[in-house]
This record gives structure tokens, sequence and C-alpha cells, in this order.
């Protein structure tokens, strides 16, 4: 680790604490992805490239290690976070094949692999979390309010929604079918590098469509900021 991240830990980086749960490690990793990403506006004022691409080097090794179990267990161990247990020894009983004995042993040290989204829509979800196709988030009731009470929103706002709900612009472009460029332009206010209103309306659509939010209100509310820039213009 880097003389300028010497000394965090893997929570601290992914700003989780060690009580944190798969779901909420991997909603970490998706911000600090979207946030500190190359195409981040965020980074040109706090990081130099190297420095960025440094932090994006940590944050994946902090993710594949949090994300395990085997490795989490053994890396809080090395924090002091938790104290070795011993384990006995597998027995190979009288009868018992070596398959059944190795079987045995896996019992006491299972690998869930790294967290994925959830896709099946019916598997229930903790108190106060909800998903998008691409995640799941903790609701923040003040950040919903505003969403569904707002009558004007520009490309800030549309990030805003986005980074909450923990979708990365890979996913937003991949999804949508709108090149990178154009959703960072979105999301900057760069209004000159974007398309004609009806073309720029139908992205938005489509954004807000991704992020399950009412795009029909999302749309209007995005185009009457985009409208009135352009006249100002």
């Amino acid at each position: 680790m880097s003389e300028r991240y010497d000394g965090q830990t893997y929570y601290e980086l992914l700003e989780v604490t060690p009580q944190a749960g798969p779901g909420e490690i991997y909603n970490a990793y998706q911000r600090a992805r979207a946030t500190y990403s190359a195409t981040s506006p965020a980074l040109y004022s706090m990081f130099t490239a190297e420095e960025a691409q440094e932090l994006m080097v940590l944050i994946e090794e902090a993710y594949q290690t949090l994300s395990h179990q085997a490795k989490r267990r053994d890396y809080d161990v090395k924090l002091g976070l938790v104290q070795v247990q011993p384990r006995a020894a597998a027995v190979e009983r009288p009868g018992q094949s070596m398959r059944a004995a190795a079987a045995a042993k896996k019992v006491d040290d299972p690998w869930i692999g790294p967290v994925k989204v959830l896709h099946k829509s019916k598997e229930e979800l903790p108190a106060g979390f909800a998903r998008t196709k691409f995640s799941v988030y903790e609701s923040n009731p003040n950040l919903e309010l505003e969403i569904r009470e707002l009558s004007e929103c520009d490309g800030l706002f549309l990030q805003k929604i986005r980074l909450y709900k923990g979708v990365t612009l890979d996913q937003m472009s991949e999804e949508i079918r709108v090149i990178k460029s154009t959703l960072v332009a979105l999301e900057a206010n760069d209004l000159e590098a974007l398309p004609v209103a009806v073309f720029t309306r139908g992205f938005v659509m489509q954004y807000a469509r991704a992020l399950a939010v009412d795009e029909k209100k999302i749309c209007e509310a995005y185009m009457k900021f985009f409208k009135a820039r352009k006249v100002v213009k």
C-alpha cells in the first residue's frame, strides 16, 4: 500500500465498518469504482492520474479480500478484529471414504466466492434495502422523497441518483446502449456535447428507467433544465 494510503484498512478504503455484510460491501465497492473511475469529474481536483489508478488497484484488492469469506477471515485475524479459533482436524472414520472425509472438512471452511448482485426478484431483502437490476442498496428516505417531489433537475442530480443506487457508468452505458462519453457529458452538464433535445430526452428516459425511478417525472424535470440552459446560451 502506498504512503498516501498507508495505515488505512480495506474497510476504510471502501468506507464500511468491519461488521458490514456482503451486500453492503458490494455496494460500497461499486460506489468507490464510480467515484474514482477515470471518467469521474471528482478526480481532477483530488488526484493525479497515477494516484487515481493506484487507488483503483487498492479498491479492487479490498473488494477481492472482503468479498471472499476465507480471505476476509484471515484479514480480520491479521487486523486483530477476531481471534483464531482452533479447529479439530477431520478424522477419517472406519468405512468412510477419503472423499467423504474431505467433504466433511469443507463444511467448516465454506467459501461463498465474490459477492454478486441479487438477480432473483423473489429473494427477500433486509428491512431498509431496495434493488435495481444491477444492485442492492440501502434506502435513503430523504433522497427518495427528493426524487419523488423534484420539479427540475440537472445532470449532477442524475449522477447522485445513480451513485446512490450503486450503478456504475459502465453498467449504465451497456444497459441503455449509450457511449460512456455521452453519459459523462450528461452528468457533468456539458450541454454542448449532448445531442439535440429529442435525443437527449430519450437518453434520460432510458437512464431513469434503468435506475427504476419515475422516468416521466425525471425526464420532464431534466428537460426543464436542458431547455432553459439552451435558451440562455
